[in-house]
């Protein structure tokens, strides 16, 4: 079973950073399975084609991000607890993986349009949990609610597009209470993170 795994891994792995280099639309199958080292039959063994194990990398990694939030994230306590907590799973999956973070939340535009509402994803989480808390925000009169999750998203993906291009320095983990704290108040929420949090 070891076998097929890894030669499973290197496809998913060879097809991320393909994807991520030169696009959806640009990679093809035969160049995947190059770089995997692995043969044009052991991919077709795994997907039908590009597009399938496209959207099987988007989906599985889409679904292991929301699992991690919902499962750490607090829905209740200080706001700062939750905002910390989200901008810590976000940077870690990006020092994990830049490429595959990139693929699933900066660049996969095509795919983020036919995406299902059945299929769960940390954005929609982070959007729902604004929500559910909007109640707690002291906002800026200038800032309007429905805008709140586009601009705190945004907080938390572009650190990882400048990290890309070495403008700020990784790994990301090292800027997560800055990002959080700049968050805290953008949304006007108090900046009191417990230990547990903080990691302190």
């Amino acid at each position: 079973m070891a076998r097929p795994i890894r030669f499973k891994n290197a496809i998913y792995d060879s097809a991320v950073r393909l994807f991520g280099e030169k696009g959806l639309t640009q990679t093809g199958i035969r160049e995947i399975a190059k770089v995997a080292g692995v043969s044009e039959a052991a991919l077709y063994r795994h997907w039908k084609g590009k597009r399938e194990l496209a959207w099987d990398i988007f989906k599985h990694g889409l679904e292991e991000l929301h699992a991690a939030m919902t499962e750490q994230v607090p829905r209740e306590g200080p706001f700062c607890n939750a905002v910390l907590t989200t901008v810590r799973i976000f940077f870690e999956a990006y020092d994990r993986n830049p490429q595959l973070f990139g693929y699933l939340l900066l660049s996969q535009h095509e795919l983020w349009k036919v995406k299902p509402d059945s299929l769960k994803d940390p954005v929609a989480f982070w959007f729902d949990l604004l929500r559910s808390r909007a109640s707690e925000f002291q906002l800026d009169e200038t800032l309007q609610s429905d805008v709140l999750g586009p601009v705190t998203l945004g907080m938390m993906l572009q650190p990882s597009i400048a990290a890309a291009y070495n403008s700020v320095p990784v790994p990301l983990a090292q800027h997560i209470e800055s990002v959080s704290a700049a968050i805290c108040r953008v949304l006007g929420v108090p900046w009191t993170p417990n230990s547990a949090c903080s990691g302190q």
